[in-house]
């Protein structure tokens, strides 16, 4: 099965987007930065959507033209309904338009949960996904949630283990697993970042105060600010955009929250400023400083918004 998802893979990457004009290097906002990488949310390749698989070609070739990018996060949603043919488009742009060695996936609703689009239940869904992210990326692992270290700092993705809709379960046993994370990176002071497709219960309350984490909510919030790192939290799922007075960010004591405008839709929940298609995030990280850049991939620009945080 494994080497047949790879064959329709390679078939549709051939035909499906066909890159037309050079894309110029860009680079990080200063010298020196220690890491630098990339997250793109809600990617949502559909179907036969002819401008969803340019779209998102596009971008790839963008993320790729960066002259520094360690890693390339993308935060769940990655495709509409997780057929096979979109999975194989996917991956198979994936695979031919991106040259980033560290790939970490997160889950979304759309990639687990069932709908009338999607054969098979919840658990179909999850090997189906697994099967092609273990054959395409090289970041190998069998779990929904799970760490991984770049260059000396933290990557912790959490997932939803159930079918729950637009929301996520997280189990005590995840959460469990979490806290214990943290406490063995406290001895080396570095900022951990941190990816789930869902934000925090009332993270975002003027926009979308339901359909996040649940009821596992304050739970995680409680592991999140008793850690004694500073803790960078990524979040997809709303579609929400950018806005003028940077709602997109938040700050809570050791915490900050980053909402990661979706890639590959429109981000018209809560009537935000900028709508665009096409963004996501540029993370440049320093001795001192942590500086998120939006990046509008697929028109190869910068976005004028741009956030610091202190280390």
């Amino acid at each position: 099965m494994k080497l047949l998802y790879k064959l329709l893979a390679f078939i549709l990457a051939l035909f499906i987007y066909s890159p037309v004009n050079e894309i110029a290097t860009y680079t990080t906002s200063k010298e020196d930065a220690d890491l630098v990488f990339s997250v793109l949310s809600d990617v949502h390749v559909e179907g036969n959507n002819k401008d969803k698989f340019e779209l998102f070609g596009e971008g790839l070739r963008d993320v790729n033209s960066a002259d520094k990018n360690d890693a390339l996060i993308f935060l769940g949603d990655n495709t509409m309904n997780s057929q096979v043919i979109e999975l194989s488009s996917f991956f198979g742009l994936l695979k031919k338009h991106n040259q980033i060695d560290t790939v970490l996936m997160v889950t979304g609703n759309h990639d687990l949960c069932p709908s009338k689009y999607n054969v098979g239940d919840y658990e179909d869904l999850k090997d189906r996904f697994f099967d092609y992210k273990n054959s395409f990326i090289k970041a190998k692992y069998d779990t929904l949630y799970y760490n991984y270290s770049i260059d000396g700092y933290k990557f912790i993705v959490l997932g939803s283990e159930s079918d729950a809709g637009v929301q996520e379960d997280i189990s005590d046993k995840q959460l469990d697993w979490l806290e214990n994370e943290l406490k063995l990176a406290e001895k080396d002071g570095k900022p951990i970042f941190i990816f789930n497709h869902y934000p925090l219960n009332h993270t975002w309350e003027d926009v979308w105060t339901d359909g996040h984490i649940g009821e596992d909510s304050e739970k995680l919030h409680e592991i999140l600010k008793n850690s004694k790192n500073q803790i960078i939290y990524f979040s997809g799922h709303l579609h929400m955009g950018l806005y003028d007075n940077q709602v997109s960010y938040a700050n809570e004591d050791n915490i900050t929250y980053i909402s990661v405008p979706a890639f590959g839709a429109d981000n018209t929940i809560g009537d935000a400023d900028i709508q665009d298609k096409g963004m996501g995030m540029y993370v440049e990280v320093y001795e001192n400083e942590i500086v998120v850049r939006v990046r509008n991939f697929t028109e190869h620009k910068w976005m004028d918004v741009e956030h610091s945080i202190s280390l």
